[in-house]
């Protein structure tokens, strides 16, 4: 909302000032502005301060067809700047007389640029919207923390410009982008937001794993072709692949915007992209989610995506029970949803797996089969999704150390325990750890002092089945 005050300081700063404090540079009404082919739009797209004059110009205008009187006045002592005594006299009017209507002229004003701005605001909101997939959530659980940390990523305006959600497959990565893309919706923080995703496959709540077939794999001449189709940069088809990129470059470099890239490890040569993204960054960001823990990657801001705690995961069983109209579900003691908890851990899609199972069966009937190791269509769904494309990538030693760690418990093992557990050398474990982390498979706790390793409860019945099945 502009007040009065920011209405005036911009008309005090009509020929000049401290360019950090020009209220009228990040409205919509400029951004819209600048993207016409009016005077306004070549004036807009000439800087901050430029941006400052469109938009009271463009307000003026519109007061010129309302109260002509008014935009004299308001011309007279901004724009050509003069003073009060010369203008009054021009007017024949009294000194304060010129001040009352100075005040109800600024008043007039702010009320003519509101209605454009909610209009340009509703319309750049819709816009953005369109470039997203709808919701696959109602209510987002547990993410307090993740909330906090990412927003004050992303409102930074001269660091952490790339920006990774990790973790393994489930835990909600996408939906927590998804949600953070349509806070920023409701800023003034980004000029343009654009969605791709490079993902391949998703499980139904049925547990099946879909195919999206016929579609390649993300490379970066498709995802400059995406990002140029979203942000209207591809009308000429005969642009080459090169004029297409520097274009695409200049818009970016132009603009702060915020490009999501989600399901990054599905990209078919993600290490080569990372560098190409730097070169686009600032005051453009990127919001990446993947399965490949970027920590070994200088200037990334990566956040790893944790499971719920058992108090998140009870709100979410209750809240998808209440949402899908599911009674007994709905009104069960916490005890019996503990048990869900305790069997499945707090991965949201496995969560959400089980609900379902639970309007067929009983509880201890779904419960006995995803612990133990009786396949079902649902839960060898899950296990296909998430882990068994990277445990077939995983050399001997690295599995010996995952099999090791369904010993470690809640508490974790240290990295002598572990070495001790898994009977390998200590280098043997430090180098498949390493890759296990990264790969979102192992979970770290304790200090900066003393680290400990541990599984997702997920992830250690999926090995247990795997030992079994041995």
């Amino acid at each position: 909302m502009i007040n009065s005050d920011d209405v005036l300081t911009a008309l005090r700063l009509w020929h000049g000032g401290d360019t950090l404090h020009w209220p009228m540079s990040h409205l919509r009404l400029g951004l819209a502005l600048s993207q016409t082919e009016d005077a306004f739009g070549t004036l807009a797209e000439t800087g901050t301060a430029a941006k400052n004059r469109a938009v009271l110009s463009f307000g003026l205008e519109q007061l010129r067809k309302a109260s002509p009187e008014a935009e004299e006045l308001l011309r007279e002592r901004f724009e050509h700047r003069r003073d009060v005594l010369t203008v009054a006299n021009r007017l024949n009017i009294s000194e304060s007389t010129l001040y009352y209507r100075q005040r109800q002229a600024i008043s007039h004003l702010t009320e003519i640029l509101n209605q454009k701005e909610n209009l340009a605001s509703s319309d750049w909101r819709n816009k953005m919207e369109s470039r997203l997939s709808i919701p696959s959530y109602e209510t987002l659980v547990g993410i307090e923390e993740a909330e906090g940390l990412l927003k004050n990523a992303l409102f930074l305006e001269d660091e952490q410009f790339i920006i990774s959600i990790d973790g393994i497959g489930g835990l909600g990565k996408t939906a927590l982008a998804d949600y953070l893309a349509r806070q920023m919706l409701k800023t003034t923080r980004f000029d343009e937001i654009a969605w791709v995703t490079a993902k391949h496959t998703h499980l139904s709540m049925l547990g099946r794993l879909q195919i999206e077939s016929g579609r390649p794999a993300l490379t970066l001449p498709l995802l400059i072709e995406r990002l140029c189709s979203q942000f209207g940069l591809n009308d000429n088809p005969n642009q080459t692949h090169l004029q297409r990129q520097r274009l695409l470059y200049t818009f970016i470099k132009e603009r702060r915007c915020l490009i999501i890239i989600d399901n990054l490890e599905t990209v078919a040569d993600y290490q080569t992209l990372i560098p190409e993204l730097k070169k686009w960054q600032n005051p453009s960001k990127f919001l990446l989610t993947s399965r490949i823990r970027l920590l070994s990657e200088p200037g990334i801001f990566s956040y790893s995506h944790k499971e719920l705690s058992q108090q998140s995961a009870l709100r979410l069983v209750r809240q998808e029970a209440k949402r899908g109209g599911f009674k007994d579900l709905t009104h069960a003691p916490d005890e019996d949803i503990v048990k869900i908890f305790n069997i499945v851990g707090g991965n949201p899609l496995a969560l959400k797996l089980i609900i379902g199972q639970l309007r067929f069966y009983s509880l201890a009937n779904v419960l006995n089969r995803f612990a133990a190791n009786q396949p079902t269509e649902t839960n060898e769904g899950i296990f296909e999704y998430i882990f068994r494309e990277i445990w077939e990538s995983l050399d001997d030693q690295s599995k010996t150390v995952l099999v090791s760690l369904t010993q470690a418990g809640e508490s974790g093992f240290t990295l002598d325990h572990l070495v001790a557990v898994s009977e390998l050398s200590e280098t043997a474990v430090y180098n498949s750890l390493t890759g296990l982390i990264v790969s979102s498979l192992v979970d770290i706790a304790g200090s900066l002092v003393e680290r400990r390793y541990r599984l997702h409860r997920l992830t250690e019945i999926f090995l247990l089945r795997m030992i079994e099945g041995a």
